[in-house]
């Protein structure tokens, strides 16, 4: 009898689960269902789509239901949504939200894919049509068509995550004044103090408000039972739409229902396997906790290469195989108009937080030789243990090539590096690309000498 692989989600963990379990075992029965319209999509293209540089929604598209049954044999479900998990009778409830009729679906192997949702907002007026979230490609095409529909002139974004940076930039390049509110000081999530000052110079250049420190109370809504101003205690501040981009959570509640264990972290725990609590059903994707491989700990951090990465083991393990992740050293990147961040690693606070005698320095230099007319300011940060001198962290903003030389770093803290071995890289160099010196090696040389002296 053929083995059944049921996979609850799609997008980047579910569908590298289902693309991957097919290649380990070709008679494998896999079905994914997906409680959205679409199965794979690009969303971190989002902001970018907003913004007018991608010029239809359609292009986020990476694969239709149709191609996974014609190149895979891989049964798509959309518009169905799994509303229990019964890993004693190893089935799950479908509901179809097009017929509304429920079914039940035995399983061999189960994969959870259900990704994370947007924080909700809960100020009186959250109902509001012109109150949105990004997540999820549906909501990036509601936000369009507002935009399109209504052609608001100011907007208001609570919370300065990575979208909340981005969609700065898509604001601004649709003609709409933007306010940043923050609770925080600090834009662009665990941005060091040395970045997040360049960050926010950004932010002021570009004609976008930053408020830092800064709580909403409430809405302010007018006589259609739309949002006309958000009040703060830094006082109102009146918009034409709002932007709630306060976080996003992940999406537990049918796992934790179903008995399977959740993490410190509230994200379902798995084993270096995707393997969760239950035997024979696996997770994968926003929905997980992850390993970071410097601190130890576990962590949240939704992100689609890591969803992919998990996807690909769990897929594996589920047809049968023997695939691990291991976790993730935090790696990450973004752009905010013309500047580019990357970070890896800790930050000099959650490495004094973990205990570390820290070492950490940071450097202003230049993406290209000094002839180079294009040349545009770096600047880099690092963070390392003053007694191993290993690499622990390290952080990277400039006009270009900032997002890019992150990987550098990323590979030498994922090796264990000591600053003395960074210094010592054999970096390419020509002028177009680098000065003779690479900012990563400066900064490297530096932060070694200044521990000598």
């Amino acid at each position: 009898m053929t083995e059944k692989l049921l996979i609850i989600g799609g997008v980047a963990g579910g569908t590298s689960a289902a693309s991957r379990a097919r290649r380990i075992n070709p008679d494998l029965e896999i079905t994914i269902f997906e409680k959205g319209e679409f199965v794979s999509y690009g969303a971190c293209d989002e902001p970018y789509f907003l913004a007018g540089e991608i010029d239809s929604w359609e292009r986020l598209l990476v694969r239709k239901p149709q191609q996974f049954k014609e190149k895979q044999n891989i049964d798509i479900r959309l518009n169905c949504e799994v509303t229990s998990i019964n890993p004693g009778e190893k089935c799950i409830t479908v509901l179809s939200r097009e017929s509304g009729v429920s079914e039940v679906h035995k399983y061999d192997r189960l994969i959870i894919a259900t990704g994370a949702k947007p924080r909700p907002c809960e100020l009186p007026g959250a109902q509001a049509a012109n109150l949105f979230a990004l997540k999820f490609l549906e909501q990036a095409r509601n936000i369009d068509e507002y935009i399109r529909a209504h052609k608001p002139h100011r907007a208001i974004t609570v919370g300065a995550g990575f979208i909340s940076m981005e969609m700065a930039e898509a604001f601004t390049k649709r003609g709409i004044k933007n306010t940043v509110l923050h609770r925080s000081s600090k834009p662009g999530g665990n941005t060091e103090p040395e970045i997040a000052e360049w960050l926010v110079d950004e932010l002021q250049k570009q004609g976008v408000e930053y408020v830092p420190h800064c709580r909403p109370l409430s809405f302010e809504l007018d006589e259609k039972g739309l949002i006309r101003a958000v009040i703060t205690d830094k006082g109102k501040f009146e918009c034409d739409m709002v932007l709630w981009a306060t976080g996003v959570v992940p999406e537990v509640e049918l796992a934790a229902a179903a008995g399977i264990k959740l993490g410190p972290t509230g994200a379902i725990a798995t084993d270096e396997r995707m393997e969760t609590s239950v035997p024979g059903i696996f997770a994968a994707g926003d929905c997980c906790e992850v390993t970071h491989l410097i601190s130890g700990r576990k962590i949240f951090t939704p992100l689609g290469d890591i969803a992919n990465k998990q996807g690909w083991a769990a897929g594996e393990n589920a047809a049968g195989g023997d695939a691990r992740y291991n976790g993730a050293v935090g790696s990450m990147h973004f752009r905010c108009f013309d500047m580019e961040i990357g970070m890896t690693g800790l930050t000099e606070a959650q490495a004094r937080e973990f205990g570390y005698d820290v070492l950490y320095g940071s450097i202003d230099h230049a993406s290209r030789a000094h002839a180079q007319p294009k040349r545009k300011p770096v600047r880099i940060k690092l963070v390392a243990d003053r007694n191993t001198r290993r690499l622990l962290g390290a952080q990277i903003a400039g006009r270009e090539g900032a997002a890019l030389r992150i990987n550098t770093l990323a590979v030498a803290l994922q090796a264990g590096m000591t600053i003395e071995e960074i210094s010592g890289l054999d970096l390419a160099y020509a002028p177009p690309f680098s000065p003779v010196m690479d900012p990563i090696l400066l900064a490297a040389r530096v932060l070694s000498k200044d521990s000598q002296s």
